[in-house]
């Protein structure tokens, strides 16, 4: 066997990139970078135990040489004995309707087409034929157009467990030897020489001039330092994620809102500050630049409590009460308009219930009336949620009514398990800003009831019980309710 057939086994072995029994999607465009690939990995195949499927994609912008292409990609599967999957893509029209770049959407429509050709073909991996070469244009690439030190780790060998690439430590010339040698066709991409082209310029124009005029192994140095940064990248990685999992509550699965307790995330250095607020946005859908983290930052650091910064889409970012929180008050769009009204977060509110009686809620307009009763009146089911029966011997005063904190969980009567009250919200759909509005009946032990939502399983009334306690919430005499079914269901 060829050496450099020998040299690619062992990367693959070596990491991992492909298992006995799986099946590979082969990207192939009919260049040489792909032909090689294609070529190795057949030859590879019965060795390594894996199944080729062959993918190719006409990105419908070189209609002439386009057929070409396709015809020795082609050709090369059918002699391989391997099934062939094309695929064609409007990219100039992607580009133009998403307001991307060409090279940036056809990246997208390429990769989308070869995922779904893995779907097709219950395939677990699809390899791409990056070499040595790309992976110095693509951290030069990502340093002049401006990245953190994960955009300088460069490409990854196995990407999110399902790109592989096996060529990214191999130089193009040997492969371009290893094709001469084996008499391998392909085809050259003229687009490939075009300076419109960000990356084009950077091979043709940048880097010869720095092997020439600064340094010779510019290549090399390049990816010596990626190999570097990504050592560091995975260890701060690590690091913020359980700072992360520490300091920061999620509400819902998306997730619908989430909130940043600043005591802990202010005593971190600053590397882990910036990517957890960098998570936090990426978690809310939302791709923040460098001056935003800067912005919110400051916001944590030194902002005080009032209307916050403004991101993308509607999200808003508000400090309270030592917590940064993140929202959608009005939806995922773009609003524009006073901040402050927009991103308003509810005031929390607290009151001791020290026993029976009447208890007036400021922050809500509302007046609790808690009554001990001997036996439950006639038709009391129908008169829940508005208002709560529960067994009195299972709780235990002075109560405590609160507005929602992030974190707090309950059982809810009728479902199996303990659940978080923020996921219960969305399941019920009640808008993130409606939920601190609603007062929460909790004891030592924990929360009683959700008032005029749902109670509770702890304290709910059985056969056993013997004495009932009644809470029932009532509009103020000023006719001010925040309670009623508009206010808690947002309709």
């Amino acid at each position: 066997m060829h050496f450099f057939i020998n040299k690619v086994a062992e990367i693959i072995r070596r990491e991992g990139l492909l298992a006995s029994g799986e099946r590979c999607v082969v990207a192939v465009s009919g260049g040489p970078d792909s032909m090689a690939l294609l070529r190795v990995l057949a030859q590879l195949a019965p060795s390594l135990g894996v199944f080729l499927v062959v993918a190719h994609v006409d990105h419908g912008l070189r209609p002439k040489e386009a057929e070409e292409e396709a015809s020795l990609v082609a050709s090369a599967a059918l002699a391989l004995g391997l099934t062939c999957e094309f695929g064609r893509v409007e990219v100039a029209a992607c580009a133009k309707e998403q307001g991307l770049s060409i090279e940036h959407a056809a990246r997208n429509l390429r990769y989308g087409f070869l995922e779904e050709v893995a779907v097709r073909h219950r395939a677990t991996k699809i390899a791409v034929a990056h070499t040595a070469d790309d992976q110095a244009e693509e951290i030069l690439l990502r340093l002049i157009r401006g990245t953190g030190r994960a955009g300088l780790t460069g490409m990854a060998r196995l990407r999110d467990g399902l790109v592989v690439r096996p060529f990214l430590g191999i130089a193009k010339e040997e492969l371009l030897r290893y094709l001469a040698e084996g008499n391998i066709p392909y085809c050259l991409d003229s687009s490939n020489q075009q300076r419109i082209y960000l990356r084009n310029r950077i091979r043709l124009d940048l880097l010869p001039y720095l092997q020439e005029h600064f340094n010779p192994n510019i290549g090399n140095s390049l990816r010596e330092t990626a190999a570097i940064l990504q050592g560091e990248e995975e260890l701060l990685a690590g690091i913020a994620s359980q700072a992360y999992a520490q300091m920061v509550e999620e509400e819902g699965d998306e997730p619908v809102a989430l909130t940043i307790h600043l005591a802990a995330f202010l005593c971190q250095p600053l590397a882990i500050k910036r990517r957890i607020l960098e998570t936090a946005c990426w978690h809310m859908g939302c791709r923040p630049s460098f001056r935003q983290i800067a912005q919110l930052l400051s916001l944590a650091e030194t902002g005080g409590e009032g209307p916050g910064t403004h991101l993308a889409r509607g999200l808003r970012v508000v400090k309270e009460e030592g917590r940064l929180y993140f929202r959608y008050p009005q939806g995922r769009q773009a609003v524009r308009g006073n901040l402050s009204d927009a991103a308003k977060v509810e005031p929390s509110f607290a009151k001791e219930l020290s026993g029976p009686g009447d208890y007036f809620l400021e922050e809500t307009g509302t007046i609790l009336k808690l009554r001990l009763l001997e036996a439950l009146p006639e038709g009391w089911e129908g008169r829940t949620p508005e208002t709560l029966y529960c067994d009195a011997g299972k709780i235990s005063f002075p109560l405590m009514v609160r507005s929602f904190r992030p974190g707090d969980r309950f059982c809810p009567l009728g479902a199996p398990g303990r659940k978080k009250v923020g996921d219960f919200f969305t399941d019920q759909k009640i808008p993130a800003v409606k939920r601190r509005r609603i007062p929460i009946l909790a004891d030592r032990e924990g929360i009683i009831a959700i008032l005029g939502v749902r109670p509770d399983q702890r304290a709910a009334i059985s056969t056993h019980t013997r004495s009932i306690l009644a809470v029932s919430q009532h509009p103020s005499a000023t006719g001010e309710n925040g309670f009623t079914e508009k206010a808690i269901h947002g309709k």
